[in-house]
């Protein structure tokens, strides 16, 4: 019985891609940490910025699901400044596409 392999490469599509946001991130001047967000009674935790010690930083919760880590990457450098990094076509059009679906950036 063959497996089926359309699900690992679809994984390994998603983590390439998870890698080049949080690549594109670390350019921009932010640092991106994978951590286990702890959670307690009474406050939800997410995937976010914050300043920590005088320096950006991005954090990105490990129990959260690879499509919400990359939704977290795509909403934090959809509210960037993207003018003077180069941004690869294909990433570009993921930020600049959820400029438009949320109405973040209307000038």
């Amino acid at each position: 019985m063959q497996k089926r392999k359309t699900a690992p490469r679809e994984d390994e599509r998603a983590l390439l891609l998870l890698q080049r946001l949080k690549d594109l991130v670390e350019r921009v001047g932010v640092t991106v940490r994978e951590e286990r967000l702890v959670r307690e009674v009474g406050y939800h935790v997410r995937s976010g910025a914050c300043r920590l010690h005088g320096q950006d930083v991005l954090l990105l919760d490990t129990d959260a699901s690879l499509a919400d880590r990359v939704e977290a990457l795509l909403d934090f450098l959809s509210r960037r400044d993207l003018d003077g990094v180069y941004v690869e076509p294909e990433l570009r059009r993921l930020v600049l596409g959820r400029d438009t679906e949320d109405g973040a950036k209307s000038a």
